[in-house]
């Protein structure tokens, strides 16, 4: 297995050379080396020319390229790391890393519904279902009583195959008796209610800055302690029944949210 998918990375790495693309050194006195060499890859990764997860050439090939030391082309590629452009998998080399998914928190849109993610491959993966008593938390979300029986969906959104959000969905199992029959994994659960005629008019959000745990850890593939962007959200249909709840953990480096403020 592990012929093929080296196969795969080296074609994506010589990619860069091919026709190739690199900006030459300026030679302007005052402006370093490594800063000609950085930004002349970032503005072939932000034109589009490399897409995310592609492997770039390796420093010794870079180096050859623009005719300068390593450490040059180290002290560049670390500047894009820094600026999230760039990400390194120890053995395997440095890759072109995922544009951060900028949420609009102004509207009230599913994940796949959002201009951020437009041109961008979108998939749902469900990790688990069941019916479970209603937690304490749950429960006053849901204005149902501590115990009855909820519908809990876990979930994952991959944006280019890189694993992005997961969520923990809970929904009363008395409004949506049938949920688990459902073909889940063909839509969000959001889409699905709506489906079902219980329309989502608004929501209620908090926002809070956490560190992942372990299982938030494995799920999203980064190490334990990273920074995620934690939300709770409750979800009332056009009557201002509460129709869902929801936790959300997303990846720090992948995920960013904006919220325009009147005065």
């Amino acid at each position: 297995m592990s012929a093929p998918n080296a196969g795969k990375a080296k074609t994506a790495s010589e990619s860069w050379a091919v026709n190739d693309t690199t900006t030459p050194l300026s030679g302007i006195s005052g402006v370093p080396l490594y800063v000609q060499i950085r930004e002349s890859l970032r503005a072939k990764i932000t034109a589009g020319l490399s897409k995310s997860g592609q492997r770039i050439p390796s420093e010794e090939d870079l180096a050859g390229q623009f005719g300068v030391s390593r450490v040059t082309v180290r002290q560049a590629i670390g500047d894009l790391i820094d600026d999230g452009l760039l990400y390194r998998k120890h053995g395997k080399g440095t890759f072109v890393a995922l544009a951060p998914i900028i949420r609009d928190h102004t509207r009230l849109t599913d994940f796949s519904e959002d201009p951020s993610v437009e041109g961008m491959e979108v998939r749902l993966q469900i990790l688990n279902n069941e019916i479970v008593p209603a937690q304490p938390k749950v429960a006053q979300a849901l204005a149902l009583r501590e115990g009855d029986p909820v519908v809990r969906v876990e979930s994952l959104r991959t944006v280019d195959g890189e694993p992005v959000t997961m969520y923990c969905e809970y929904v009363s199992e008395r409004l949506f008796p049938k949920l688990l029959e459902k073909e889940l994994g063909s839509c969000s659960l959001w889409t699905l209610l709506e489906r079902n005629g219980l329309k989502v008019q608004r929501a209620v959000e908090k926002l809070e800055a956490r560190l992942a745990d372990q299982a938030s850890a494995r799920v999203l593939l980064v190490e334990e302690g990273s920074p995620i962007l934690h939300k709770e959200k409750i979800i009332f249909t056009k009557g201002g029944t509460p129709l869902e709840y929801q936790e959300c953990d997303n990846r720090g480096d992948k995920y960013t949210c904006t919220v325009v403020l009147r005065r």
